[in-house]
């Protein structure tokens, strides 16, 4: 070699310096062709720590070439705003020092300015004489590690938050239906049994509507925290819309006769891939606005039909009216939670049944979310003149099937006749006992008993075997499900009906409830005509085998 090979060009090979032999050029080439290929950053740097060789790595991670970096410093080239001077000072000691620098992690800076993350790995070189006349530098790419932690964080603070508002509403709900339940249940006994005028039986309506519209809200106030949580199921299958909306409208034709109002179904029947369950629920919900808001004597019409071009299956649902229904034409402003939307149609001056009760908006706000949980969307146009036209997108699916007619709802006999009953009533709170104490206090068949504790419910139907034990879930000395689960244990009482009253209203405490073992569970405000329908088709406890 000539002497001119100690002023190496950037580009010149590290071994050209040192007239390797044979066997040393073959290493030195496996180890180059390793550096070119391995993904992290690694450098060739002089005893002075500037750099003379870099692989393609760390271009691709700072943006800085070999002809920019030759020469320069780490620190030089990519520390920057962010940089942390200790961790640097940190580093210089120890090399200083003669050590190594094992995985630090820093901030460094593109060449474009960019901040970002690295592990630094620096091990020194002694040279023949013992000196270090090298270092070998690496620096590892954090940036997908820490996404990966980023991530993971959100997620775990996301969850936190669902958890937290999830357990706030129950609380919320389990706080606000025991006095409901007093509301309601009084009232529901007041209306069966007052003998007094009109009057009277109109502000004990009123006493009945206005405890089911805060029922009604907090119920929609949790299921819209669930949807926009996706805590709600989607079983998504193939679902022949034209049948959905004539099923549909076929539930809601007593509210349309009472609003004077027609409601046609038409189209192709299309099939869409969703859940058969939500696409009633936002059909419902939609079919409820706009009966509500058609002027009487008009006529709201559904039509199911294919939008091919873009693979996705629509239901249309059209009224006149609606003129200043959105002022400046903000449709977005219908499925905002209880923000007001003018009614002027005369029907809406009516009295309302309970189904129709306003729920301050959010029913639209629930349904747009369940459109969008089945990729799908819910929208609404109006004009002056034209009347509001809202739409249902969902996917398309292949072919048509129609899904099996729902089973239609049973509805309890106005006048329910018990058979001899033992029943035993586990509660802590004293006006529910009285409440369910008033109501069976018009069945002399029936014998009730009444306890305020779950040690003394399960000694007394673990003593007296009655025909059905009525059990609220949280009790001020245990749960209402460990003593359903101590009872199942046991062959005496495994068969002992068991009935669970409770506010919470949270779907999987309900299915763990029943999982327990409870034959039935009633959400307070309980409806008493079910609570009776329920106990006048329940047999009498067989005696223990």
């Amino acid at each position: 070699m000539s002497d001119s090979s100690s002023n190496v060009h950037p580009n010149a090979s590290l071994a050209a310096q040192q007239a390797p032999t044979p066997r040393a050029q073959a290493t030195n080439q496996e180890l180059a062709l390793m550096a070119d290929r391995i993904t992290d950053a690694v450098l060739v740097c002089d005893a002075q720590r500037c750099i003379r060789w870099a692989n393609p790595a760390f271009t691709r991670l700072t943006g800085y070439t070999l002809e920019d970096a030759y020469g320069r410093q780490v620190e030089e080239l990519l520390s920057g705003p962010q940089t942390d001077a200790e961790a640097v000072r940190r580093i210089n000691q120890w090399i200083s020092q003669g050590e190594g620098v094992e995985r630090v992690a820093m901030c460094q800076h593109h060449k474009d300015g960019d901040a970002f993350w690295v592990e630094r790995t620096v091990q020194p070189l002694p040279g023949p004489d013992g000196a270090v006349d090298r270092y070998i530098e690496i620096l590892t790419d954090l940036h997908a590690q820490r996404w990966a932690q980023q991530e993971h964080h959100s997620r775990l603070e996301a969850e936190v938050a669902l958890a937290r508002r999830t357990t706030f509403l129950g609380q919320l709900s389990l706080g606000m239906r025991g006095p409901l339940n007093t509301i309601v249940g009084f009232s529901q006994l007041l209306d069966m049994d007052i003998q007094a005028g009109p009057d009277a039986r109109r502000q004990v309506g009123n006493i009945q509507q206005a405890a089911q519209q805060l029922i009604h809200l907090l119920d929609k106030a949790v299921k819209l925290a669930n949807a926009e949580d996706r805590a709600l199921p989607v079983h998504a299958q193939r679902v022949n819309l034209l049948a959905v909306s004539k099923e549909t409208s076929h539930a809601l034709e007593a509210a349309a006769r009472e609003r004077r109002v027609t409601l046609v179904i038409e189209g192709d029947g299309p099939t869409a891939w969703a859940d058969p369950v939500h696409v009633r629920d936002v059909l419902t919900q939609v079919l409820r606005f706009a009966i509500s808001h058609c002027p009487a004597d008009n006529t709201v019409w559904v039509s199911c039909r294919h939008s091919p071009d873009h693979g996705r299956a629509l239901i249309e649902v059209n009224h006149p009216g609606g003129d200043g229904l959105l002022p400046g034409g903000d449709a977005g402003r219908l499925f905002e939670p209880f923000k007001a939307v003018p009614n002027n149609a005369p029907s809406a001056r009516q009295g309302q049944s309970v189904d129709e009760l306003d729920d301050h908006g959010m029913g639209l706000a629930i349904a747009q979310r369940l459109a969008e949980l089945m990729n799908g969307g819910l929208g609404v146009t109006t004009a002056l003149g034209k009347g509001v036209m809202f739409t249902l997108n969902l996917p398309l699916a292949d072919r048509l099937v129609s899904p099996p007619a729902a089973p239609s709802a049973a509805h309890p006999p106005a006048g329910i006749e018990l058979p001899p009953l033992r029943i035993i009533h586990v509660e802590d709170n004293a006006l529910n006992r009285s409440l369910v104490e008033a109501l069976f206090a018009a069945y002399p068949q029936v014998q009730l008993s009444s306890f305020a504790t779950a040690s003394q419910g399960l000694a007394a139907i673990q003593g007296e075997m009655p025909d059905v034990g009525l059990v609220d879930i949280n009790l001020p000395d245990g749960s209402g499900l460990d003593l359903c689960r101590t009872l199942r244990a046991s062959p005496l009482t495994r068969r002992v009906p068991l009935i669970a009253l409770s506010g919470d209203a949270l779907p999987d405490h309900i299915a763990r409830a029943l999982q327990a073992g409870f034959n039935h569970y009633l959400v307070k405000p309980i409806q008493l005509q079910r609570l009776l329908g329920i106990l006048a088709g329940m047999p009498a406890n067989p005696p223990p085998r």
